[in-house]
């Protein structure tokens, strides 16, 4: 038990892509399982992997099913994924099942890797704007306070004036100011990992934003409709294909909608009233939820709308880098001019 014991995930999307799409294919070659999982944990160079892919054929070799013997490492292996490999095991076609799983999560690998790219720099621009404005306010200005001082009494200019004042009041309250925002983001992580209600009003905030919100709300209607259409198109049943979503799901507005689509399923409602309902989900997605529901094809239609809004997120992030950076950094760029300008003057 205390050799399970990790600080984080230990096997990481890409490396569970590859590991799957190994296995997938030796099974599909006519590899039995036991032997397959042996000879890719005798592969793995990472010892620690390595011990958890030998862990895995422990397990399989005192008789556990391979979905059982990945239940007992939930951080390493996703619910979904359980589920899906113990479908594919009652069904006799394990090693398809495997790399369909595969090409799920490096699709949803891709996705992340885009927003990430896509974000990424703006950020960066953002806190160098930050970093340079709170440099010059505290150590370039208060340096040239003297050489205005030389002037005698020729009045500054209101600019330069102004972070003349600003760089000394950021000097006198240094320690106050960082050690307010310190404080203030050390509250504001403990409401957001503590309380659910917060957490909740945050994020629904974050989905509200002109060009971030619906990049949010594109990544998790991917989220839902891949793993929905996974679900029911091996057979699981559509109450536990919602439960094991709501469980992967990170963000509480669309996991809250999860729950009130089980609810309505309870009670004998459609299965995408509660989708036609949220002002956070496509109307593109929520009819063709109900036109899956009158045919009886769900399942085609959920693998059907996720391929248009990976498409569709594609163009997104592409406006998002379009867009913000220049944006940012024509900010960075004012920034530093303007700071310049407030010195220059007075010399001008």
């Amino acid at each position: 038990y205390l050799q399970q014991i990790t600080i984080g995930r230990l096997i990481k999307t890409k490396q569970l892509v590859f590991f799957l799409k190994q296995l997938g294919s030796l099974i599909n070659s006519g590899i039995k399982l036991l032997p397959a999982l042996e000879l890719l944990s005798l592969q793995q160079e990472n010892k620690n992997i390595r011990k958890l892919y030998f862990e895995l054929y422990q397990q399989v070799y005192n008789g556990n099913l391979l979905s059982v013997a990945m239940s007992k490492r939930p951080k390493e292996f996703p619910n979904l994924l359980i589920q899906m490999v113990k479908v594919g095991e009652m069904s006799g076609e394990l090693g398809e099942t495997i790399l369909k799983m595969a090409e799920y999560y490096e699709d949803q690998m891709k996705l992340t890797s885009e927003i990430k790219s896509a974000t990424r720099m703006p950020l960066i621009y953002l806190g160098a704007a930050i970093v340079i404005s709170i440099g010059m306010l505290l150590f370039v200005f208060p340096n040239i306070t003297g050489l205005f001082a030389s002037f005698g009494d020729a009045k500054l200019p209101p600019i330069t004036q102004f972070f003349l004042d600003t760089g000394d009041f950021f000097q006198k309250y240094a320690i106050a100011i960082f050690g307010s925002i310190a404080l203030l983001s050390l509250v504001f992580y403990l409401l957001y990992t503590k309380h659910d209600r917060f957490r909740y009003f945050v994020k629904l905030g974050l989905l509200k934003m002109p060009v971030f919100g619906s990049l949010i709300q594109m990544t998790n209607q991917i989220l839902i409709a891949n793993t929905i259409s996974q679900m029911l198109s091996n057979g699981i049943h559509s109450m536990k294909a919602l439960e094991t979503t709501r469980d992967i799901l990170d963000h509480d507005v669309y996991k809250a909608l999860i729950v009130k689509t089980i609810d309505y399923l309870q009670d004998g409602r459609p299965f995408s009233k509660a989708f036609e309902e949220s002002p956070y989900i496509d109307p593109i997605m929520a009819k063709m939820i109900a036109t899956g529901e009158t045919t009886g094809d769900i399942p085609r239609l959920m693998a059907n709308l996720s391929e248009y809004y990976n498409g569709i997120s594609e163009i997104r992030v592409q406006q998002l880098k379009n867009s913000i950076q220049p944006i940012l950094l024509i900010l960075v760029y004012a920034i530093v001019g303007v700071m310049i300008l407030a010195i220059m003057l007075p010399m001008l």
